[in-house]
């Protein structure tokens, strides 16, 4: 084997009993056209034999397993991997996912050229797993595709960082900081990224070429915490509200950034509107289709809805946490606009 160069990417690769899909993701870093990086392939069941069995047939010594005694979870394994390591870059690459051959080289060179940001992240080819087996390309993309975009300084702010994230975990790439930690408070796997970037310094680096393939599977982790989803998004958008101090044209600027969307979030705009005083202006926003649907919505979630009015008192500490940081980026971002 030719002389492995010293690594500037620790990868860090999750799996859990998804044995058919794990040779894919390991054999999209072993093609990497980047050859400087370094991977620890965690395993998540303590039971299961395949992952040190494929590290071993493998052969390559930047690969290396990382055998979990117990099983973790989702967001308790993913903490593993948010903190400073000896390599300059960090990424995670899920088992479900996939990179293109230039995705760490097509980062890396984003990200030297771009010393400000601490975190950038590129477009994805979305693919759907069929139910009698296979993949489908659906031709689609999680962002527009920009044929001749180039990477750009993404500051925070955007409209949709105020319901979820602009990142996605499998395409992001971190410049790894002395000190420097993102890990999550135990929330359901469904808030993890919108909760992480809002930890994460702005600006972040946006790179449009679509380097990375996010899978549609037909079970995720994200599938388990679905009850406490509208609870945490009622959370996200009142806590960005609150901080972000909008005026009557900026709260309409939202409520019709989202309103446009098929399907319409108005229902957690309403949902928090009850909550949370900073958000009670949306209640009168709505049109009545919208109270006609939200109220529906009640009666079809009731649970999702139920966990929405006791966060505060179930999960202070979701509370206090996603107040703190997205007042941190407010700040932050007041301060660079000076």
């Amino acid at each position: 084997m030719p002389e492995i160069p010293q690594a500037r990417v620790r990868v860090f690769l999750p799996t859990y009993r998804r044995n058919d899909l794990l040779p894919r993701a390991l054999e999209s870093l072993l093609a990497q056209s980047a050859r400087d990086w370094t991977c620890e392939l965690h395993n998540d069941d303590p039971a299961d034999t395949f992952p040190a069995e494929l590290v071993r047939r493998t052969g390559d010594p930047r690969v290396s397993l990382c055998q979990h005694t117990e099983n973790l979870g989702a967001v308790q394994s993913f903490n593993l991997f948010y903190r400073a390591t000896r390599e300059p870059f960090y990424a995670l690459l899920e088992d479900d996912n996939w990179w293109e051959p230039r995705f760490l080289e097509g980062m890396l060179d984003a990200m030297q050229r771009h010393p400000a940001a601490t975190m950038g992240w590129c477009n994805q080819r979305i693919w759907v797993e069929n139910p009698g087996g296979g993949w489908r390309d659906t031709g689609r993309f999680v962002n527009p595709t920009e044929p001749d975009g180039e990477p750009r300084l993404v500051p925070w702010g955007d409209h949709r960082q105020a319901l979820g994230s602009l990142h996605s975990n499998g395409a992001m790439l971190i410049r790894s900081r002395a000190g420097e930690s993102y890990s999550t408070p135990a929330l359901p796997f469904a808030g993890i990224e919108a909760f992480r970037e809002r930890l994460l310094p702005h600006p972040l680096l946006y790179v449009p070429a679509p380097l990375a393939n996010f899978s549609v599977t037909l079970q995720s982790a994200r599938s388990a915490g679905a009850a406490q989803w509208q609870a945490i998004q009622t959370l996200l958008l009142a806590t960005y509200v609150r901080h972000a101090r909008l005026d009557h044209a900026g709260r309409a600027a939202l409520w019709g950034h989202y309103r446009g969307q098929h399907p319409a979030p108005t229902g957690t705009f309403l949902l928090a509107g009850l909550l949370y005083p900073e958000c009670r202006p949306f209640l009168r926003m709505a049109g009545p289709a919208e109270w006609a649907r939200f109220l529906a919505g009640l009666v079809r979630h009731p649970i999702g809805n139920l966990n929405a009015f006791r966060v505060r008192s179930r999960h202070p500490d979701w509370c206090e946490n996603l107040d703190r940081i997205t007042a941190k980026r407010f700040l932050e971002a007041e301060r660079s606009a000076r």
